[in-house]
C-alpha cells in the first residue's frame, strides 16, 4: 500500500484546537493514563507530527516524577513537522527525520515504550512496520497506538455525504485500525486489547464545525482524496455550509462523536 500522506501544519492544528476548544474529553490525559510512564524508561514516538504526544509525555512525567530522568525520541518522515518540534522543544526530548516504513535506526531492545498517535495505519507494510517495533521493543516492553475507530465521528461523515449526494468509501484510518492494525499486532505481540476513548465535539455556531470540515477535506490529508476525485471542493463546501444552516435553527447546535481507539500489547 503507496500512502503519500503530508497533513498541513495549519490543518493539524486547526482539528487540534477544535477538539480543545468543544470537547467533551481530552485525549492526552486518557492516553496518558494508558501510558503508565515509569522514571528512567526510554520512549519512543513514530509518526511524532510537530512533537505534541512528546511534550504531553514529558510535561506530565515531570508533574509526576520530579528529579527523574526519562528519554524520549520523536520521529516523523515530514522534515516540516519534525523543524518545528525542534524549535518548540526544551529538553530531554530529541526529533528525527524517519519513517516507519523503513528500517529502524535503532539497536535491539531500545525501547521501553514505543508509540504511535493517528500514524500506525500509514504503514505501507503493517507487518513490516511491527515486526522492527518488535526488534527495538525491549523485553517486557509496551506498545501502545492510537486511531480512529470504524464508528468515528459519523455524524460529520452523514453531512457530507448528503451534501455530496455520495457515499464515502472505507477511510484509511478507521477501516485498518481496529481490524487490520489490531490483528497483526495480536499476531505479533503479547496480551493484546484495544480500549475505547469518546469525545463528543458540541458547537453553537456552524464556523467551527465549517473550520473542522476544512481541516478534515485537506487534500494533502489524503483522508478523503478518493471520495473528492472528480468533486469541486468549494462547491461541496458551500452544501455542507447550507446543511448546517438548517441543522443548527432546527437543532440548536452541532455535533461530532469522536470515537478513537488504543491498542495496548507487550512484548516478550
Amino acid at each position: 500500500m503507496n500512502i503519500d500522506f503530508k497533513e498541513s501544519e495549519k490543518s493539524l492544528n486547526s482539528r487540534i484546537k477544535i477538539h480543545d476548544l468543544y470537547g467533551s474529553a481530552n485525549l492526552d490525559d486518557w492516553v496518558l493514563e494508558q501510558l503508565k510512564v515509569k522514571p528512567d524508561e526510554k520512549i519512543l514516538d513514530l509518526g511524532c507530527g510537530n512533537g505534541k504526544q512528546c511534550f504531553a509525555i514529558r510535561d506530565y512525567f515531570n508533574k509526576k516524577f520530579r528529579n527523574k530522568n526519562i528519554e524520549i525520541i520523536g520521529i516523523d518522515e515530514h522534515k516540516d513537522l519534525i523543524k518545528l518540534a525542534q524549535k518548540k522543544n526544551g529538553s530531554n526530548i530529541v526529533f528525527k527525520s524517519g519513517s516507519f516504513d523503513n528500517k529502524l535506526l535503532f539497536d535491539k531492545q531500545s525501547f521501553d515504550l514505543v508509540i504511535s498517535c493517528f500514524a500506525i495505519y500509514y504503514a505501507d507494510n503493517v507487518k513490516k512496520t511491527l515486526l522492527e517495533i518488535k526488534r527495538i521493543l525491549k523485553s517486557n516492553g509496551r506498545i501502545f497506538f492510537i486511531g480512529p475507530m470504524s464508528n468515528n465521528k459519523f455524524e460529520f461523515n452523514e453531512i457530507i455525504e448528503k451534501a455530496a449526494n455520495d457515499k464515502i468509501p472505507k477511510l484509511i484510518g478507521s477501516s485498518r485500525f481496529s481490524t487490520e492494525i489490531y490483528g497483526e499486532v495480536k499476531k505479533i505481540f503479547y496480551n493484546a486489547k484495544i480500549k475505547e476513548f469518546r469525545n463528543h465535539l458540541s458547537f453553537d455556531t456552524i464556523d467551527p464545525f465549517m473550520e473542522y470540515t476544512i481541516a478534515s477535506l485537506e487534500k494533502n490529508r489524503k483522508v478523503y482524496d478518493e471520495f473528492l476525485k472528480n468533486k469541486d471542493l468549494k462547491k461541496l463546501l458551500e452544501k455542507v455550509k447550507k446543511i448546517l444552516e438548517k441543522k443548527i435553527l432546527s437543532q440548536g447546535k452541532l455535533e461530532i462523536t469522536k470515537v478513537v481507539g488504543g491498542i495496548s500489547a507487550s512484548n516478550i
